[in-house]
């Protein structure tokens, strides 16, 4: 398994949300924090008056099969919004017990 950090502006929400991995359970499972504030390459998000934007920071497990078609789906998500913040790290070897 691997774990997939996506930390994203909160203008992207509802399209990340429709690209979470289904497993065998036939539902997504995901974690997502609302209101992240931080600065990166697009700039800052700290949720007041002088940076208004906020970040959602999604934690998501992955298994093999499915890492490819999530890295695609993130890269087409870059390619239609391409000024919004939208940060991916992996994790791989990741154990479940």
């Amino acid at each position: 398994m691997t774990r997939v950090e996506i930390i994203a502006n909160q203008a992207l929400e509802e399209q990340l949300l429709a690209i979470m991995p289904v497993h065998e359970e036939g539902h997504p499972c995901y974690t997502m924090i609302h209101q992240v504030d931080g600065s990166g390459f697009s700039g800052w998000c700290m949720g007041n008056s002088v940076w208004p934007e906020e970040n959602i920071l999604f934690i998501v497990y992955v298994t093999d099969e499915n890492l490819d078609q999530l890295h695609s789906d993130i890269t087409a998500l870059r390619e239609r919004f391409p000024i919004l913040g939208l940060a991916c790290f992996e994790l791989p070897g990741v154990n479940r017990f």
